[in-house]
Order: C-alpha cells, then sequence, then structure tokens
C-alpha cells in the first residue's frame, strides 16, 4: 500500500472540525453526561466541572447563537420571507384599507405617512439554472408596490416628486377584466370588492373605458385603488403593470384580521338600491362652505342653472360628447342657457361620469386642484347641478353636471371713456355746420343726396357713441348690438371722411 499524504490527512482533518463546529454545543453536554470519568468522581469535583462547563456553554451559545440567528434571517431576507416596512403617503386611493392624509393638497397629502405595513419582497427566492426557487406567486387581492418610468412621471406630475404606488391586484395574466354599471367582472363573474370603498364605484378610465373587456397579457397585472374615486391606476395612464415592476407584496390570506377592520358589507352591492346619489343641496352647502374658507362670496342655487345642466346630461350620454364646446353634439352649454331663457357674462361647466354620494363627489372636486380652482373661482355667483342616468354605447352610466355662472364688471379704462367722449364733442360741434347746408338754396339742390347723407351720419354716430358712453360710465357690459356700433363706426367715419372731402371740394 502506499503511504497516505499527510496534507491530504491534514485538509480532511480541517474538513471534519468546520463540518462539526457548527454542532459543537450540542455535543458538548452530551459528552459531560456519557463521560464515565465524572461518575466516578465525587460530588465536589462534579459541581466545580459542572459550573465550569455552564460557563463554556454560554460562552460558546451567545456566539453560536449569533451567528446562526444571523444566518438563518440572513437566509430568509434572501427569500423574501422577511417583511419590511413601507410609507404609505396619504393620498386615500387605498382608503379604506389604509387611512386618508389631512393635507390640504396633492403634494401635501404624498408627503404625509399615514401608514407603514410590513411587505415581503417580491418576488424572492433564488434563481438556479433559470428558474426561481422558493419565490412567491402573485394572487388576485394582494396588495402592491410598483415603479417604472410612466408611475413615476405621474407622481412627479400629480405630487412633484417622483414615487412608487401602492395599489391592489384586480386582475392576474390570462384575466379577462370588464367595468360595467360601477361593477367589476373578471372573467364575467361580477365581484364583490369589501376592500373599495363604496359599492358601484368603479368607472373606466382611458386605458380601460366602461364595457369594454381587456385581457391581462403574460407576466402584466391590472392594478387598481381601493378608493377608486380617487386612484390613479391601470384604468388610466398606468395601464397594465409589468410583473418585473412589482417589488413588494401583501399577500390577501395575511390582509385578513389586520387590514379587513374598514372593509364593507358587500351583501347588497349588486342591487340597484346600492347605486348612489347626490344631494344637490348638501353639494351647494359644501361647496360655500369651501368657498367660505377661501374668502370667496357663497355661489346661489339657480334653479335654470339646473334646468341647462340636465339638459346638457342628457345630451353628452345621448351623443357621447363630454367636450366642453360639444365638437360632436354642437349642443354648447350657451344653447343650453339660451334653452331655459338664461344669461351671462361667464360661464363654466363641470361633468362627473359614475354614481357619486354627496361626500364621494366634493371629495373628487377638491382633492384635484383644477377642479377646486373651479369650484372656488370667484368670478361665478349662480349654481346648479343635475344627475342624469343613461346608457352609452349600449354601456348604462350615469354623467352629473355642474354649471357656474356669474357677472364681472367690465372696468372700461377711463382713457377708452374720455377717447369716446372726445369723439362726440367734436361730432356735436360740427353737426350744426352739415345741417346748416339744408338751408344754402342752390348748393343743398346740387348735393342734397351727399349733405342728406353726411348729417344721417353724423346723427347716427352721435347717438351711437352716446349709448356706448352712458353704458361704459355705468360700468355695464355693452350689448350685442352696442359692440356693433364699434366695429361699425370706423365704417361711417370713413364713409364721413370722403362726403365732407366731396362737399367741401364743390
Amino acid at each position: 500500500m502506499k503511504p497516505i499524504n499527510p496534507i491530504l490527512i491534514f485538509l480532511s482533518h480541517v474538513a471534519l472540525l468546520f463540518f462539526l463546529i457548527p454542532f459543537l454545543p450540542f455535543f458538548l453536554p452530551f459528552w459531560f453526561f456519557t463521560d464515565p470519568r465524572w461518575k466516578k468522581s465525587g460530588t465536589k469535583n462534579l459541581f466545580t466541572f459542572g459550573l465550569s462547563m455552564f460557563f463554556i456553554l454560554w460562552l460558546i451559545i451567545i456566539p453560536y447563537s449569533f451567528v446562526y440567528g444571523t444566518t438563518v434571517y440572513t437566509v430568509a431576507s434572501a427569500l423574501g420571507y422577511i417583511p419590511q416596512t413601507i410609507q404609505v403617503s396619504g393620498t386615500g386611493s387605498m382608503y379604506p384599507t389604509f387611512p386618508k392624509g389631512h393635507g390640504s393638497n396633492q403634494k401635501q397629502l404624498a408627503r404625509e405617512v399615514v401608514s407603514v405595513p410590513p411587505m415581503y419582497p417580491y418576488p424572492g427566492g433564488i434563481m438556479f439554472k433559470s428558474r426561481r426557487i422558493f419565490g412567491k406567486t402573485l394572487s388576485r387581492g394582494d396588495i402592491v408596490v410598483a415603479q417604472n418610468d410612466t408611475i413615476e412621471r405621474i407622481g412627479e406630475k400629480l405630487y412633484g416628486e417622483k414615487s412608487g404606488i401602492v395599489k391592489r391586484i384586480i386582475a392576474i395574466p390570462g384575466d379577462t377584466i370588464e367595468l360595467r354599471d360601477g361593477i367589476v367582472s373578471i372573467n364575467s363573474i361580477p365581484q364583490k370588492e369589501p376592500y373599495t370603498a363604496k359599492p358601484r364605484s368603479t368607472f373606466g378610465g382611458a386605458f380601460l373605458p366602461d364595457c369594454k373587456k381587456i385581457t391581462v397579457p403574460p407576466e402584466k397585472y391590472f392594478l387598481m385603488g381601493d378608493n377608486r374615486k380617487a386612484s390613479s391606476d391601470s384604468r388610466h395612464e398606468i395601464g397594465f403593470v409589468n410583473e418585473r415592476d412589482i417589488t413588494y407584496v401583501i399577500p390577501f390570506a395575511k390582509q385578513k384580521g389586520l387590514y379587513d377592520k374598514n372593509w364593507r358589507n358587500t351583501e347588497h352591492d349588486f342591487a340597484q338600491t346600492s347605486k348612489l346619489s347626490i344631494d344637490p343641496a348638501k353639494v351647494l352647502e359644501w361647496i360655500n362652505q369651501y368657498r367660505k374658507q377661501a374668502g370667496v362670496t357663497a355661489l346661489t342655487n339657480e334653479p335654470k342653472l339646473n334646468e341647462s345642466a340636465k339638459k346638457r346630461g342628457e345630451v353628452i350620454l345621448r351623443t357621447d360628447d363630454f367636450s366642453f364646446n360639444a365638437t360632436r353634439s354642437g349642443y354648447t352649454i350657451q344653447k343650453s342657457f339660451s334653452d331655459v331663457g338664461y344669461s351671462n357674462i361667464t360661464w363654466g361647466e363641470w361633468v362627473h361620469q359614475g354614481y357619486y354620494d354627496t361626500d364621494e363627489l366634493i371629495e373628487s372636486m377638491f382633492e384635484f386642484s383644477q377642479t377646486k380652482k373651479f369650484a372656488l373661482d370667484g368670478d361665478f355667483d349662480d349654481f346648479g347641478i343635475a344627475q342624469v342616468d343613461g346608457t352609452i354605447n349600449n354601456c348604462p352610466t350615469r354623467v352629473i353636471v355642474e354649471h357656474y355662472a356669474g357677472y364681472i364688471p367690465p372696468n372700461y379704462s377711463q382713457k377708452d371713456i374720455d377717447g369716446w367722449k372726445k369723439v362726440l364733442d367734436n361730432l356735436t360741434q360740427i353737426s350744426p355746420g352739415w345741417n346748416a347746408l339744408k338751408n344754402s338754396g342752390g348748393f343743398y339742390d346740387r348735393n342734397r343726396d351727399d349733405v342728406d347723407r353726411i348729417n344721417d351720419i353724423i346723427s347716427q354716430r352721435i347717438s351711437h357713441i352716446q349709448t356706448i358712453i352712458a353704458r361704459m360710465e355705468k360700468n355695464q357690459w355693452l350689448t350685442p348690438q352696442e359692440q356693433s356700433y364699434i366695429s361699425q363706426d370706423q365704417t361711417l367715419f370713413s364713409q364721413q371722411e370722403e362726403l365732407a372731402k366731396k362737399l367741401n371740394a364743390q
């Protein structure tokens, strides 16, 4: 036999040592209690050895426990089984699962932290030969964090900074989703969603309109916030979210008993009585409260504007034309005013689609800067509102139309008023001279038509300008007819000058 290489013997002993070291704390007690020498020793020696062994064990167990614990924690974290706290902002898009903030605008709400739920890193596990082992699987109802370029761009636009979103998975790859009459259907099955803020509150957007079916592609997910009317999500600009853009998850099973305390009873969600409705008087009351806080005069309900809003709502549903300028229907807000016998200097319209109660409508109006600015516009004095049910392309829906109108004084400049007065004074001075030509005998007989015409022009201009000056001095808007006087005056002035030149040459 060949002698064994001593280097190999040394390496084998080192390998054995490293293999046995992790199990050393478990062997020491066993060795102590089974060693025959301590069975023959006296009680004093046994006690001394035992005490020594106790301290030795603790000196070993403490670092071993730390190493074992750290190793287990590191491995568990690497596999995604250790949750991490994630900050949820107060924008309210995940209400009632997470609270709303108390900020006065979107930027303040975005910076307000209302919850720090523990969320699990996704996908977790480890990659082995192009396959993920011990990873997680996403399911409907899971709450996830997602972030990509589109989401960051929207966040920067709305909140002034790039950020991810916290939303709920509604549809997974292969699912067909449809939004109809405020209800979500997955694979043609209407869904009861207890986590949503209100029943029948899910309506379409630019990416997924109402009553249109769409199938989720592989490795993509359809996300929505629980507070459907206050959530920018897959229905809108975000669209489908790639699986690789999802970074954290709270599985639906782990939400029960912890986040479901504020969820709704969905027993009557599919009943027609579950459709929400506004109280017009309460809406106006809330708007006026906000206007008071902003130092703006209160609006007054104008019944004619309720009628004009209803007429506009009926045409919007019939023509599927939500544009302010009524590009398809041609039935503008001005025409609806005319039909109900109302007129004013300035006006505005805001249209909401979907089933709202009063609180939701007010929240929607004052959550976003554009609608808030509109409702607090100090130029408006009168207000009307109507909710109209109907269909668009055989898809049941509702529109809530708000009409605003008001009177704004023109505040003419003194320079403009003085300019018109100067023209009037000049006409008043020359009028008697031109009028005297009617008594000039032969000259008048030869130029009768021209003399009569120039006197008629001067008289007409004097009358028009007197009307314009009177209206301006009262700080009132010119009527359409009076506005036409201004455009006509330049033409009349040119005719007057030509006639004067002709007559003076005689």
